[in-house]
This record gives structure tokens, C-alpha cells and sequence, in this order.
């Protein structure tokens, strides 16, 4: 009767025993399945930003050709071939990312280059993307070449691509309309110069970006898995592209080429920008990670066994000691695991006390423990969040228990800082709320570099003055305030006068003072909600919303012409110049953006062609019937 009892207890014990074993191993491989995640999520998120930063580099870049022709279309038809090269090779100083320009016939030949050994050279145009009529003019893409120009080189294809180390570089055409004429503008776009950008912000051993045509031909990478005039085989991308035009997904080829990996259409061409981050390194955060719980969990759980058995051994009178010993043990894996997460942690109290807080959060914002703990959080961060921010977070608490969003609050030392904060409510069971535990990372640097990409996007970097996208958005907003006020609108097309001489005999660096000093003197002349533009050059524009007559335009273009007309002192040059303006007024001249411009820019050439230095109101002839 004795035996069978013992047997019992044993087996009981062995079960329970089990069980404890094998939750706590699911719990830790459940905890370690989650931290996999977050990391795989983080990379992709990182992969993804990095093919955007990435795209607008790249589309900013190419756009400079198409201002390029923009440049040329400008020019008189009787432009020689001289005047063209000569404008090529003061392009090319300017412009690391080209190797030559040349202009093509009509019987496709080389008919004018920056580089003379490309001059007759037949230069085929069947494989370029987008394969348009000849009767559009839009920025195509070739196939790679191999070689350093034209002269030299020869396009690949999907069998003969460009091996590693060999150079080359990618035919891109555009055709223009020179006066009466039109050509086709021809660019070798330089590899490496995109390679270098790209390697510098994303290092080689984290990852490589590849350069696709829409067609998914390659024309660059900074990897060695696929070669420039290849057609990119992933068949993740080749699925993923007919859906959409930006995405992300794990590649899982093989060990060695296994990679997160993000895509991205640019805006205007016909080209994707895939950004990769091998798996090894983008994982290696996770797995040191979960090696350190593995290596804390182990010997809690073997202790914790042991433990077990030496306390049930030694019967009931152990089993307190047992409860108290196995609760520390908890508590001090989680003090080890809140410590080794690199977010910061804040546990506060019903009474909003500051109860507990990791070592990030002294990282992060310069407090000790022993300095944060007994105090509320607004005795720490003195930074005032808006009204709104602090109604959003509150609604949030009282509807779902949890906030997340972006905060800015100081340092211990005063310095500012940006955080992604999360906020959680712990209740107990009768459902009152016994904890806040508030978490945050710190993004500062990540916010500073969005901001900085968003204002290149939007402004002139020489001048500081809006772009042509800004001015777009301007203009668009004025004209519908117009419409629903009643009130007018004014546009000012400004053209230098004399400025090509100062940049002939001064310099380009004069010549970039000088643009520097007429966007301030430009912004002295108008009122704050008015708005100056540089288009590009020399030409400038003058948005000037909510006028009441045209005779205010007219007196603003007058202040303009007299003030540029007072000399510019730039490094000891004594410069005078003049400027010819243009103006349409809305809804005397028309009431879309198309018609507007277009009057404000015929009449400044009107001024500009009665010997300049002179003001040119719009007739609004140029869209009469």
C-alpha cells in the first residue's frame, strides 16, 4: 500500500515537473520568435527607407538632364555646334554623374559631343525604355554600355553583360526642340558616381542596391549577384511588380544571398531602385540577443529544477522558501531583460511616481535612476507638448489602453531630443489601472534627415528660394483662393540682365553670389505672404497672391527693376546688372496655371527683346482665339 502512494507522488511530481519545463521553453522560444519578428519588420522598414532616400537622389539627378534641355530648348535656333560643346563641357564640370554629352541627327549619328571622339558615330535607339513614338519627348533609358564613352564602348545584352570591374555606363536620350528644329540630346550617365553614393550610406558588408530599367534589365549594382545588361532574375520582384510599384519581402535564395529587400518606382522614369539587407548581419542584433536570454534563462531554469527537487525532498516545510527563491529569480530575469533592450522604459504608479526605469532611459535622456525614481515625468521632461498632442493621448489611454506617436521633449543637459514613444496601461484584475509603463526610442537623427530631404525636395539648395515644385503647389492654392475671394493674383517672370557676361568674366562663383544676393534683394521687395521662386539660371518669379489691382503688380516689378539696378559688391567686383519682367495678372490673363505662365513668360521676353531693363505687362494675347 506504501509503494503505490510513492510511485503516485513521483510520477506526479515528474508531470508537474514537465510541464513547468516545457512552458517555460515555449515562453522563451514564443519571446524569441517575437524578437525575430521585430527585427525582420525593423529591416524591411530600414530597406524600404534606404530605396527612397535612394529614388529621390536618383530622380533628382536625372532631372538635371532634363533641365539640361530645358537649357538648350532656351537657346536661339542658330546655335552653333561650338556653342553647344562649349556648353557641354562647362556642364560636365558641374555634374560628376555624366561622362559626355552629344546631340544626335536625324540619321542617328553623332553630330556634336563634349567628347570629339564621339562625333559620327552611329548610335542605335531600338532598345531604350520607355520605346516611344519619335514624336514625344521624354527622358529614355538605354541599355547599358560597356566601356568609358561612346567612342570606346559597345551596348550589352542579356548574354554578354558587363563583368565586375569592367566600365561602363548608361545611354539615357531625350528629345528637344532647339527654335524650329528638333534634336535628340544624348547623356552617358556614369556608374560609378551613383555606386559611390550608394556604398556611402549603405556599406557593402550591411547590403547592396541594384538599378533596374522597368523591363528589369540592370544597369547598376553595388553587389556582385547580378551584372550591369543582365536581366534581374528574383522572381519575388518579377511577381511583386505588376501589383505595385513599391513594396518589400524576404528573399530566402540561399544562405549567403538571403537578403530583406525593398523596391521602389521613381516618380518620373522608368526605373526601380532595389535595396538589399543581407539577412546575417540585418539578424545579428536578434541573435546575440536571444543567445543572452538563452544564457540567463538556462541556468535560472536548471536552478529552478534543482530547486524543485531538493524542496520537495525535504517536504512541506520548504515550500515558502521555495515560493520566495523562485520570485526572485523572476524578478531579477526581468530587471536583466528590461536592462539589455535598447528602447527606453518609465514605470510609473497610479499617483504618476516614477516607480522603475531601465538603463536606456538614462542613455537616452541623462537621468539616473536614483534621480528619476519618487518624481513625476513632468519634473523630468519640462518640454510643453501641444494641447492637441495631449488630448490625442489621452482619448487613446481611455479607449484602447495604448498611445504610440512622436514626441519631442529635452534632455537632462536641456538639449532637445525626438522620440517614438509608446504608452501602455496595466491594470489588475478588478480592472484599475496599477502601472503606466511608457517606452521610447530615440529618432532624432533619423526626424533631422527626413526634414533635411523633404526641404532639398521643395527649395533651390543655391538660393534657398522655393523651387518649381513648391511654386506649383503655390500657385495652384492662390488661384483657388482667387476664385473663391474675388481677389487677384499677379505673376512677375524675371530675367537677368548682363548676367551671362559676369559669369563669363567673374566666374561661376561670382555668378553664384550674385544669385545668392538677388534672391535677398527680391525678398526685400515683396510681402511676407508673396513668394520668390528661381526657376532655374538666371529667371526668378514673383508670386504675388490677393492684390486688388494690377497696378499693384506693376509697382511691386517696379521696386524690383530699381532695386537690381543698385550695384553689387561681391568680392571686390563692383557688378551691375538689370532685369526684364513679364506679368500676367489672374483672371485679367487667364485663370489656370498653363495660361498664366505662359503670358508672364512671353511678356518678360517681349521686355527683354525691347533692349531690356524694362517691364512688359501681358496682353493676354498668346491664348486668344
Amino acid at each position: 500500500m506504501k509503494l503505490p502512494r510513492i510511485l503516485r507522488a513521483n510520477f506526479a511530481f515528474l508531470l508537474v515537473m514537465l510541464v513547468v519545463v516545457l512552458s517555460i521553453c515555449l515562453g522563451v522560444a514564443y519571446l524569441i520568435e517575437r524578437l525575430k519578428m521585430t527585427a525582420i519588420h525593423q529591416a524591411l522598414a530600414d530597406s524600404a527607407m534606404h530605396a527612397r532616400a535612394f529614388e529621390d537622389h536618383l530622380t533628382r539627378s536625372l532631372g538635371s538632364v532634363e533641365d539640361l534641355a530645358g537649357f538648350i530648348t532656351a537657346g536661339s535656333d542658330e546655335q552653333s555646334t561650338g556653342d553647344i560643346e562649349d556648353f557641354f563641357e562647362r556642364t560636365l564640370r558641374y555634374t560628376p554623374f555624366l561622362r559626355s554629352l552629344s546631340i544626335l541627327g536625324k540619321d542617328g549619328r553623332i553630330v556634336s559631343s563634349s567628347n570629339p571622339a564621339n562625333l559620327g558615330l552611329q548610335i542605335p535607339s531600338a532598345d531604350y525604355v520607355p520605346p516611344l513614338p519619335a514624336s514625344d519627348t521624354v527622358l529614355r533609358i538605354g541599355r547599358p554600355w560597356s566601356g568609358r564613352d561612346f567612342a570606346e564602348g559597345a551596348p550589352t545584352t542579356a548574354d554578354r553583360p558587363i563583368e565586375a570591374g569592367d566600365l561602363s555606363f548608361i545611354p539615357v536620350q531625350h528629345q528637344i526642340e532647339v527654335g524650329t528644329r528638333r534634336i535628340t540630346l544624348l547623356a552617358a550617365i556614369n556608374p560609378d558616381f551613383f555606386i559611390n553614393y550608394f556604398t556611402q550610406r549603405l556599406e557593402p558588408e550591411k547590403g547592396c542596391v541594384d538599378l533596374l530599367r522597368y523591363d528589369l534589365v540592370v544597369l547598376l549594382s553595388t553587389g556582385d549577384h547580378v551584372k550591369p545588361g543582365m536581366s534581374y532574375a528574383g522572381k519575388e520582384l518579377r511577381a511583386l511588380l505588376p501589383q505595385t510599384e513599391i513594396g518589400q519581402f524576404e528573399e530566402r535564395t540561399g544562405r549567403e544571398t538571403a537578403a530583406f529587400t525593398a523596391f521602389r518606382a521613381t516618380r518620373q522614369y522608368p526605373l526601380l531602385v532595389v535595396t538589399h539587407l543581407h539577412r546575417e548581419g540585418a539578424l545579428l542584433s536578434w541573435r546575440n540577443e536571444s543567445r543572452r536570454l538563452l544564457f540567463l534563462v538556462g541556468p535560472a531554469l536548471l536552478g529552478t529544477l534543482f530547486l524543485a527537487a531538493a524542496l520537495y525532498r525535504r517536504q512541506q516545510r520548504f515550500a515558502a522558501e521555495r515560493v520566495e527563491k523562485s520570485q526572485r529569480e523572476r524578478e531579477r530575469l526581468a530587471a536583466t531583460v528590461l536592462d539589455t533592450v535598447s528602447e527606453a522604459v518609465m514605470v510609473t504608479d497610479p499617483d504618476n511616481l516614477i516607480v522603475a526605469v531601465n538603463q536606456s532611459f538614462t542613455r537616452i535622456t541623462g537621468y539616473a535612476s536614483e534621480e528619476a525614481v519618487g518624481r513625476v515625468p513632468e519634473q523630468l521632461f519640462t518640454e510643453k507638448q501641444s494641447s492637441e498632442l495631449e488630448m490625442e493621448v489621452h482619448r487613446s489611454l481611455a479607449a484602447h489602453d495604448h498611445w504610440a506617436g512622436e514626441i519631442r521633449n529635452r534632455r537632462k543637459n536641456g538639449e532637445l531630443f525626438v522620440a517614438w514613444q509608446s504608452i501602455n496601461l496595466v491594470r489588475n484584475e478588478g480592472g484599475d489601472i496599477i502601472h503606466q509603463v511608457t517606452g521610447f526610442y530615440d529618432i532624432t537623427e533619423y526626424r533631422a534627415e527626413a526634414d533635411r530631404i523633404t526641404w532639398l525636395a521643395h527649395h533651390d539648395p543655391l538660393t534657398g528660394l522655393p523651387n518649381r515644385t513648391l511654386f506649383a503647389d503655390r500657385l495652384s492654392q492662390a488661384i483657388r483662393q482667387s476664385r473663391r475671394t474675388g481677389e487677384k493674383l499677379a505673376l512677375i517672370f524675371l530675367d537677368l540682365d548682363k548676367f551671362k557676361s559676369v559669369n563669363d568674366t567673374l566666374g561661376h562663383l561670382v555668378g553664384d553670389q550674385l544669385l545668392q544676393a538677388v534672391g535677398e534683394r527680391l525678398l526685400d521687395c515683396v510681402r511676407d505672404s508673396d513668394t520668390v521662386v528661381r526657376l532655374g539660371g538666371d529667371e526668378f518669379v514673383v508670386l504675388l497672391p490677393a492684390i486688388d489691382t494690377s497696378l499693384h503688380a506693376i509697382s511691386v516689378a517696379e521696386k524690383i527693376k530699381q532695386t537690381l539696378c543698385l550695384p553689387f559688391q561681391l568680392q571686390s567686383h563692383t557688378i551691375n546688372i538689370s532685369t526684364s519682367c513679364g506679368i500676367a495678372v489672374c483672371p485679367d490673363h487667364g485663370t489656370e496655371e498653363k495660361q498664366l505662365m505662359k503670358c508672364a513668360d512671353v511678356a518678360m521676353y517681349r521686355a527683354k527683346a525691347s533692349g531690356g531693363a524694362s517691364i512688359y505687362m501681358s496682353q493676354g494675347e498668346e491664348f486668344a482665339p
